[in-house]
């Protein structure tokens, strides 16, 4: 599009943070009614403590949290804090999506990836669960994306990356059955790495993985060293250090093919290491990595150079 002036900007921008409110707030509801199996359209809205059916002016987001000052206006119960954090969050990221991208299909596509993003994060990080269908849709407006963007070539390069992210966490996954004798990650989340490449295509899902595999270092790995570290194994505590300062000096001082391959080298003992020691432990639980995956894809949309 054309250049549009500083106040048509703005004017854009106002609605673009209201319709984000506006679907936080329909999120909420999708992730709420999405765990307990029911359906996101009937009955209406309603208190999840008394079930008392919600007046309108309870479902304004943000201002309704604070005019019932956090509490269920019928039985008193507390409201999660996750209702006006999902909607503030959605209308920050529809915001810096319209800024970066302007007024553009771009947009359109990044806020609707976005929205996925945010509902399958927290219902992994809620519940261990996340609905592959939003990731089947992602991936495909991703092949649709790449395909009006340059034609057949990003077609086929949003096919490869799809199969690639499928190939790559599938193998990572399944090797919890030599070291842990079960699987290293869910099933879903081969599912968004998949979406993920065909969003990024070939030649940028491996940047992705990467960048998802340091995001959680944030998300997954304090809590697992912090157990392993009770159970006073020293190997992946050692490990998890070095895998760290190897990133800091690979961005910060030495970008190169040795100092990568000195990267993988210790990913791949490390993961060898947490899962021998995710065998021996009685009860396994998945972390989440969803959250992960999807930090990656928002540092690629929006500090990437080849986005």
């Amino acid at each position: 599009m054309g250049i549009i002036s500083v106040e048509f900007r703005y004017y854009i921008l106002f609605w673009v943070c209201i319709i984000g409110l506006c679907l936080g707030s329909f999120f909420n509801v999708v992730i709420l009614r999405s765990l307990s199996n029911e359906s996101i359209v009937f009955p209406p809205s309603k208190c999840p403590k008394c079930q008392n059916k919600l007046y309108w002016w309870h479902n304004i987001p943000v201002l309704s949290y604070i005019l019932l000052k956090g509490k269920c206006y019928f039985c008193k119960e507390k409201i999660s804090i996750q209702y006006p954090i999902i909607e503030l969050l959605t209308m920050f990221f529809f915001a810096v999506s319209f800024l970066k991208f302007g007024l553009t299909w771009k947009t359109l596509f990044v806020i609707f990836w976005i929205s996925g993003f945010i509902i399958m994060t927290v219902t992994d990080i809620k519940e261990k669960l996340v609905d592959c269908n939003i990731a089947i849709a992602i991936g495909i407006s991703g092949i649709l994306y790449n395909f009006i963007q340059t034609g057949l070539e990003g077609f086929i390069g949003s096919i490869l990356g799809l199969a690639a992210g499928v190939v790559i966490l599938e193998v990572i996954a399944r090797l919890g059955y030599v070291f842990a004798s079960t699987r290293a990650m869910g099933e879903a989340d081969t599912y968004v790495a998949g979406a993920l490449g065909a969003l990024f295509g070939i030649q940028n899902i491996f940047w992705i993985l990467l960048y998802g595999l340091i995001a959680s270092m944030f998300f997954i790995l304090p809590v697992f060293l912090y157990n392993q570290y009770k159970n006073n194994n020293k190997l992946t505590c050692i490990l998890s250090v070095l895998f760290i300062l190897s990133v800091l000096v690979y961005y910060k001082l030495l970008m190169n093919y040795w100092m990568m391959g000195i990267l993988i080298f210790l990913g791949i003992f490390l993961s060898i290491s947490i899962l021998k020691n995710i065998r021996q432990e009685e009860n396994r639980n998945y972390l989440p990595y969803v959250p992960a995956l999807v930090t990656g894809a928002l540092y690629f949309i929006f500090f990437s150079i080849n986005f």
